[in-house]
């Protein structure tokens, strides 16, 4: 059975970043290995960094990116696409125009013969009561009515200014697997083979009894990682290896 190609973290649509034509052309590469050899590319959030549905118009800097997917989709390739904090409010027309596959929030399921859990990331912390808060008022439908009426120009200049700490915030180790070890419990089934997830921007493998955790390498970085999973083993993939950064590697219970 072939295997299933994961990426996070693409945060596609920077304003004036002059990576994102490089970035784009290297995510084409993996949309073209994935679908020579992948059943499924499985997108953890942020493909964008930032993702909003007016009724009329899209933002000009998606554009590439959007046709890019287009044609992946009808070369044959499947995609599934979960929302980050970032682009957390998918629309559909991912869906109905690009045939991406949206699940939903985060989405368990069977794959390779094995449960596996495909999550963003975010908010799996029970203490972090703030964030999850204002997660809440962010996605709900009130708050999306209001910012339906700004202006396209001036939404994107907001999002730009709010997601842009969020980007470099650099995780240590300490406070990974702290985070992990509060939110793991509340997520994890024992059946669970594989908890794959993006956010924190490190690339890392844990144990958590018998289920394999893996943070993904975020592909903004100049590295270029992203995962495979063969339904046995995760193999950790970079377009340019010499810049990987090391591999965090621990059980944490």
């Amino acid at each position: 059975m072939r295997p299933l190609f994961l990426i996070s973290d693409i945060h596609a649509g920077i304003r004036h970043d002059a990576d994102d034509p490089a970035r784009l052309a290297d995510f084409v590469q993996v949309l073209e290995r994935a679908r020579a050899e992948a059943s499924e590319l499985c997108i953890l959030g942020d493909l964008f960094d930032f993702w909003f549905e007016w009724r009329e118009v899209l933002p000009s800097r998606h554009l590439p990116w959007l046709a890019a997917l287009l044609r992946a989709v009808e070369g044959g390739l499947a995609i599934s696409i979960l929302p980050g904090n970032h682009d957390f409010r998918l629309g559909g027309l991912l869906e109905s125009r690009l045939g991406l596959r949206h699940p939903g929030d985060w989405e368990r399921r069977m794959a390779l013969g094995g449960q596996i859990v495909l999550h963003h990331g975010d908010g799996l912390d029970p203490a972090e009561r703030g964030y999850r808060l204002m997660r809440r008022i962010f996605r709900s439908d009130w708050a999306q009515w209001g910012f339906r009426w700004l202006h396209p120009d001036l939404g994107m200049r907001v999002a730009d200014w709010a997601g842009a700490g969020d980007r470099t915030h650099i995780w240590s180790r300490s406070e990974l697997t702290a985070y992990l070890k509060r939110g793991l419990p509340l997520l994890l089934q024992p059946e669970d083979r594989l908890l794959a997830m993006g956010h924190v921007h490190m690339a890392a493998r844990f144990q958590w009894d018998s289920t394999l955790v893996c943070t993904l390498p975020p592909f903004i970085h100049k590295s270029r990682g992203f995962c495979i999973w063969d339904g046995q083993a995760l193999s950790f993939e970079y377009l340019r290896p010499e810049l990987a950064p090391a591999l965090l590697e621990e059980r944490l219970r």
